[in-house]
Formats: C-alpha cells, sequence, structure tokens
C-alpha cells in the first residue's frame, strides 16, 4: 500500500511537472503564434493555379516571385530579384536574382529554376489559368549566366512589371515526393488539414527569419463567428468581418483597405437609348452610389468615383462625372428626348466579390432611384452564367456587372473593359469606342514611365466620365479585424497580408 502511495504521488509530481511545462509551452506558443481567422479555405496550395483571392493570406506568405507588390498597395519592389533593367525598346527585360537564396528544402535559387517555372507556364499541357495573361507578350526566356533572367516580349508591355507581382508568377519548385510545391518564403507549411493550415518560420529565410515562429490558419464561415474566436482570443485576426468594431469589444482593432474591383451599371452604347451620351449621363447623375452602399452593404464597400479602384495607379478622384444630381439628371432626360419607355436592365442573381448584397438586390435598388427621375425601369435577372450569355447577345438596354483587377495595374480596368479592341472579345460588354480614349491607352500600355502613364490615365478617364458608357458604383472594402497585440499588420489590395515582418507585442 506504501509503495503504491508512493508511486501515486511520484506520478502526480510528474504530471504537475508535465502541466507546468506544458502551460509554459502553452504561453511561449501564444507568444511566438499568431492565429488567423479565414473566412475560406484556399482554392488551392499552388500559386501557379490560383484564380481568385480565397487563401492568398497563406500562399504569400509560402511563396514569392522575382518582384512582389509593396506592403498595402500595387506598387512593385524586388523580391527574388535584386533589380531588373528594361530595354530601350522596352522589349527585353532583365532580372538580377539575389545571392544565397533556396527553396526551403535548402536547393539554391538560380537562373535555371527561374526559367524552368516560367517555360512550363509556356507550355499548353502545363500551364496554369493565368499563364497566358501573366507571360502572353514573352516570346523567349534566357539565362546568361546562373543569377541573370532575360525576358524577350513580341511588344513594348508596361503591366508585364505587375503581371511579374502576382501570386500565379511565384517562383516554385515540385518536391520529390509529388507533394506541396517548394516556395523560397518566409514560412513553410507543416500541417495541411481541411480546416486549418500550419505554417512554421523559416529559419534560413533570405530577408531574415520572421518574429512570428507559427502561423495557425483556421477556416470559420461565418463572420460573427470569426468575430467570437477574436474576442475570445481563440484568434489574433479574423479577416473580413466588417469595418466596425462591434460595441463593447476593447483592445481590438480594424484595418481596412479598397478591393481592386468596381461594380457598375452599363449601357449598350451601339443601341438605343443608350447610343447617345446624354441619356447615359442622365442615368448616371440619377443614381445615389452613397446610399446603395450605405443600404446595401454597409462597411464591406465604398461608392466608386471612377472607373479605376483607390490605391491604383491613374485614380482619379477628381472627376465628378458621377455625382448625384436628380435636378440635373431631369434635365438631361429632357434634352435627351427620354419619352418614357421602359428599361429593361439585366442582371445577376448571385452575389459577387464587388458585391455582397446580389445583383438582384442592387438591380431592383437601382429602379427604385431611377424611377424618382422618372425611368421606367424592369429588372431581368439571371444565374451569373445565363447572365453573362444575356449580356453577349446584347439582352435589355443595360446591366448590372463588375470586374476584379488581376495584376493591379490600370490597363487592366481601362485597355481591357473600355478599349475599341476588346468588343469582339466580349470583354467591352458596352461596345464601348472613343478612338481618343483608344490611342491613349494604347500609349499608356506602351509607355514605362509611371508619371507619363498617370497622365495619359487621366485624360483617358475624363474622356470616358463625359461619354459614360457605364455608371460607377462602388468597390468592395477588404477588412481585418485584429487584437492590439498584434503589430506591423498591413492588408494586400490584391489579397492577404504580408506576414514575415508581424509579431505580437508581448514578445
Amino acid at each position: 500500500m506504501r509503495r503504491r502511495l508512493i508511486a501515486l504521488l511520484g506520478l502526480g509530481l510528474i504530471l504537475t511537472a508535465m502541466f507546468i511545462i506544458a502551460g509554459e509551452l502553452e504561453d511561449g506558443g501564444k507568444r511566438d503564434r499568431l492565429v488567423y481567422a479565414l473566412s475560406d479555405y484556399p482554392s488551392t496550395l499552388d500559386p501557379t493555379t490560383v484564380t481568385d483571392e480565397r487563401g492568398a493570406a497563406v500562399l504569400i506568405n509560402i511563396f514569392e516571385g522575382l518582384v512582389r507588390f509593396e506592403p498595402g498597395g500595387t506598387g512593385v519592389k524586388p523580391c527574388l530579384a535584386r533589380d531588373w533593367e528594361v530595354s530601350n525598346d522596352a522589349r527585353t527585360w532583365t532580372f538580377y536574382l539575389r545571392d544565397n537564396v533556396t527553396f526551403t528544402d535548402g536547393t539554391p535559387l538560380d537562373a535555371e529554376a527561374v526559367k524552368a517555372g516560367v517555360s512550363s507556364q509556356l507550355n499548353s499541357e502545363t500551364a496554369g489559368p493565368y499563364a497566358s495573361f501573366i507571360y502572353g507578350p514573352v516570346t523567349r526566356v534566357e539565362t546568361p549566366d546562373h543569377n541573370t533572367v532575360v525576358f524577350h516580349l513580341q511588344h513594348p508591355y508596361a503591366p508585364f512589371i505587375r503581371n511579374l507581382a502576382m501570386l500565379p508568377a511565384a517562383v516554385t519548385r515540385p518536391t520529390s515526393d509529388k507533394g506541396l510545391l517548394l516556395g523560397t518564403g518566409p514560412f513553410v507549411p507543416t500541417v495541411v488539414e481541411p480546416d486549418r493550415i500550419i505554417l512554421k518560420a523559416n529559419s534560413g529565410y533570405w530577408d531574415g527569419p520572421p518574429r512570428l515562429k507559427e502561423v495557425v490558419f483556421t477556416v470559420i464561415p461565418d463572420p460573427v463567428e470569426r468575430w467570437r474566436a477574436l474576442a475570445q482570443g481563440r484568434a489574433d485576426v479574423a479577416e473580413n468581418s466588417g469595418a466596425a468594431l462591434p460595441a463593447g469589444h476593447k483592445g481590438l482593432s480594424v484595418t481596412q483597405t479598397p478591393g481592386l474591383d468596381l461594380g457598375y451599371l452599363a449601357f449598350y452604347t451601339n443601341k438605343k437609348p443608350f447610343d447617345n451620351p446624354t441619356m447615359r449621363r442622365a442615368v448616371s447623375l440619377a443614381i445615389d452610389r452613397q446610399a446603395i452602399v450605405n443600404y446595401l452593404f454597409p462597411e464591406r464597400g465604398i461608392p466608386a468615383a471612377g472607373p479605376l479602384p483607390p490605391g491604383i495607379l491613374g485614380y482619379h478622384p477628381d472627376l465628378g462625372g458621377d455625382t448625384y444630381d436628380l435636378e440635373h439628371a431631369c434635365q438631361l432626360l429632357e434634352e435627351a428626348g427620354y419619352d418614357g419607355a421602359e428599361i429593361v436592365v439585366v442582371t445577376y442573381k448571385d452575389t459577387r466579390p464587388y458585391n455582397p448584397a446580389g445583383g438582384e438586390k442592387l438591380a431592383l435598388l437601382l429602379q427604385e432611384q431611377l424611377g424618382q427621375a422618372g425611368i421606367r425601369v424592369r429588372v431581368q435577372a439571371y444565374d451569373w452564367e445565363t447572365c453573362k450569355q444575356a449580356i453577349h447577345r446584347q439582352e435589355g438596354h443595360a446591366f448590372v456587372y463588375g470586374w476584379v483587377g488581376d495584376n493591379g495595374d490600370p490597363d487592366n480596368f481601362l485597355y481591357n473593359l473600355l478599349a475599341s479592341a476588346r468588343i469582339d472579345s466580349g470583354l467591352n460588354a458596352a461596345r464601348y469606342s472613343n478612338a481618343h480614349v483608344d490611342m491613349l491607352l494604347g500609349r499608356a500600355q506602351q509607355a514605362h514611365d509611371d508619371e507619363l502613364r498617370e497622365r495619359l490615365y487621366h485624360q483617358a478617364q475624363e474622356l470616358i466620365v463625359q461619354d459614360a458608357p457605364w455608371a460607377f458604383l462602388n468597390h468592395r472594402l477588404e477588412t481585418a479585424a485584429f487584437s492590439q497585440s498584434v503589430k506591423n499588420l498591413t492588408l494586400q489590395p490584391t489579397g492577404g497580408v504580408y506576414l514575415h515582418r508581424v509579431y505580437k507585442n508581448d514578445q
């Protein structure tokens, strides 16, 4: 009996010691660990196959490209390439790799590794969804030495540098066991499960080891539950949970940034009644954008001032073409000779990134607002795919639509959606055509001086506003709520957060 008691006491001491050690480890883990609540699980963990922003917070901390977007913006900074040069004819781009960069398995990064990845994207059998978009102008890739990569382009193309900053342009290395691709980033995946992904710090990272030792990404689809996890200390960061703190929540902060997108009402500019720019401007002036945001997606959107979202090169907040003015709208309707004929607006029923309320709700609110100007509107709603088909065959008179930017470049919005050359492809679904705008967009596409590009885009937008092929409605608002102990947290307009410099102030 005595031996048994001694044994039990000994076991108790051991267990007590274990609990103490475990507690210390847990505290240490909390100091070194960040718990990040995602709204969605990543659609893929292969950056070359990414088609949306889901899980960007995970992937941009594992994989890197030759260049990357600056923290909190769409400017481009060196990454795996320490520098680059563009030839006088803007058709040869030379990138100089950093020394002593390795993949997370210790394999050195060299020019041949970069070329191998690009070559796989130039091969139609192995190319990812964005390969032709990123590398479309590329005719060949050369590696004159182990630290130099040279891209030869078919024609000058200024957006190429932002294409290379996109996640699908990340430099990767396949594993011998055909597991997850290897990257060069500050973190390495250690656990990949259906509801969580755990990353550990890459101690050999070329820009110095991260301050966090571990990042736990957990998926909580419900925004209210994400708030609850944050308020209860079960999460340190909760993405897209609203732009305002709930009452009574102390010790929490919110950061936000406009998304790279646009929701708009487009007019078929090649058919009546919207072949008349005066009629288009009248409708645009009759729309109260702030009221739409306040009613349909408060804390999740901001009114649009023009065709480009804030923070993008060429953004022009003082265009003045979309200011709500019902009296002026009525005057223009009379000038345009509007006779009260019914206007059919085609829309989608689904939600979209730029419209979390859904297209039908938006169209019905537009119907109500335009009715105040005496414009009779009938809404025709379809599922997303059927809606696109209806727009392609020019059903109705106008349509609710939107766009999510790909590379953070103004060319991706303005040339893609409003250049005459994009009418046949269907991207310019409004069938808008202005030779002066085409000339400005073409020059901006080939110019490599950002100041010149900005001036050209400002001029183009001023003409676009006067022509009013669209009524610009709103941009989404990306948000993240976080504990005030978390420092250096900055949202990327392109999705996610760079975590390399993030830390917690109890460290």
